[in-house]
């Protein structure tokens, strides 16, 4: 076993080894020549020149775009600005132009679908730059197809308020069938009521007569009391209805009022002498109008208007046998009486249909947006459900089957489309427009007519494919 003298001995002879090493230099005595500092400096400058040249290089060949984005028909926007031009004319020199917003690029393009070359701004001004296009206060864009909101319209008003008109996907209203309003608008009574009973009746406004005892009557038969209570209505939203009939004696057309009744027999089989022209007579079977040429059978809503305005009613024992008459009073008069609806808040609700007349209904219980709360009297506010809108045609009134084609954005603004390709170019070609009544679109704010010539700044009545500064 070493010892402790062994262990310092080995120690030192190591050292001595290891010391020798460091101070004798390389075998035989030749000594390693140190690597010059300029040659590593050099070769890094040189390595450095070459990685830069190579990124030049790259950058110029991945940068300069395909010669494709200088055709005919292009939609180019710079990586640099964000702006945007078209290519109306390619060839050999190429013309750019500038144009202010996607619409005007559709627009002048005819295409609904545009994908941008994204060129870098040094590319673009190599190009001829020609006049700006476009239409400076065209929307920058339009509401999506799949998002449109073209049915459900609803505008909804309360003593008090304004008219509040909202376009929901789901309406926030209560609908109502069967159902009428009393109203009170520009010094007249109307009843606002649907034409016929069920689910596809379209709602009229009815006028009262003008006589205060006779309107007085005929609102306390129809369940709405006295004519005090009628809510006051702007005369815009009373005119969102179509005008019916007026609830009037005139209405029923009896000429003879008053002359004893003197009916062929092949007309009535019933001793009618103590009766006279223009009587009302109930029957078990039905109340009846003494007609000029005979007795005409009453619906329940015509026997309680003529029951109003008319001589009165009579009540006749037995049936009244008479060959079937025409009725002369209104057919789009309700038939039966509708139920009175004696609330504060009233809807119109809007159901537009393409080629043929829209069709309106009531509701109530008005919620949210479609709430008329905080307007005042007098004024009118627009709603449109986020990213909404509506693609529609301009109806000249409520029975119009087409009409002018306007698109309504989601802030609430309508732009008219000028030209029968312009719903193609801005992506609704496969939409059908409905016809909506002129006063319900007097609601939404003109904005500016999108049209091909306009974005090509020219004349509406200028030719096809004359561009600005041309005549």
């Amino acid at each position: 076993m070493a010892t402790k003298k062994d262990l310092v001995e080995a120690y030192s002879f190591s050292r001595r080894r290891l010391v020798t090493a460091f101070v004798s230099g390389a075998p035989g005595g030749r000594e390693v020549e140190p690597v010059r500092p300029g040659r590593v400096l050099a070769g890094g400058v040189l390595l450095s020149v070459l990685l830069l040249a190579g990124a030049a290089i790259a950058g110029f060949l991945v940068g300069r775009p395909n010669s494709q984005w200088l055709e005919a028909g292009s939609f180019v926007t710079s990586k640099d600005t964000g702006e945007q031009y078209v290519v109306l004319g390619g060839g050999a020199d190429p013309v750019i132009r500038r144009v202010p917003n996607y619409i005007s690029a559709q627009l002048l393009l005819g295409e609904s679908e545009l994908t941008p070359y994204q060129v870098r701004d040094r590319y673009i001004r190599e190009v001829t730059l020609g006049e700006d296009l476009g239409i400076d206060d065209a929307p920058a864009g339009l509401p999506d197809p799949r998002g449109l909101i073209q049915d459900g319209w609803t505008a909804c008003t309360s003593a008090y308020t304004g008219i509040q008109l909202a376009l929901e996907r789901r309406p926030s209203v209560d609908e109502l069938t069967d159902t009428a309003f009393l109203v009170r608008s520009a010094g007249g009574l109307h009843l606002i009521a649907p034409d016929t009973g069920g689910d596809e009746g379209r709602v009229q406004r009815f006028e009262l007569p003008s006589n205060p005892t006779e309107a007085g009557f005929l609102a306390d038969l129809l369940g709405f009391g006295a004519v005090e209570q009628a809510p006051a209505v702007g005369r815009d939203w009373l005119n969102l209805f179509s005008r019916g009939e007026p609830l009037t004696e005139q209405a029923f057309e009896v000429q003879q009022s008053g002359q004893p009744v003197d009916y062929a027999t092949d007309v009535v089989d019933t001793d009618l002498s103590g009766y006279r022209i223009g009587d009302m007579v109930t029957t078990d079977d039905g109340s009846y109008l003494l007609a000029d040429d005979g007795p005409q059978q009453l619906t329940d809503f015509a026997a309680t208007v003529y029951d109003a305005v008319g001589p009165g009613e009579r009540l006749m024992e037995g049936d009244l046998r008479s060959s079937p008459q025409s009725p002369d009073f209104p057919e789009a008069w309700p038939t039966t009486v509708p139920a009175a609806h004696l609330g504060a808040d009233m809807c119109a609700v809007l159901h537009p249909r393409s080629s043929e007349a829209a069709r309106v209904t009531l509701a109530t219980a008005a919620t949210g947006e479609a709430s008329p709360e905080g307007l005042g009297v007098g004024r009118h506010a627009v709603e449109v459900q986020p990213s909404g809108g509506a693609y529609v045609q301009s109806g000249a009134d409520a029975q119009a089957s087409e009409g002018t084609p306007y698109v309504i954005d989601s802030a609430g603004y309508k732009y008219e489309l000028v030209g029968p390709d312009v719903p193609d170019y801005i992506g609704y070609a496969d939409v059908a427009a409905p016809v909506v009544p002129n006063a319900w679109m007097d609601f939404f704010d003109d904005k500016v007519a999108l049209s091909v010539n306009s974005a090509r700044r020219v004349p509406e009545d200028a030719a096809a494919g004359t561009s600005a500064g041309e005549s």
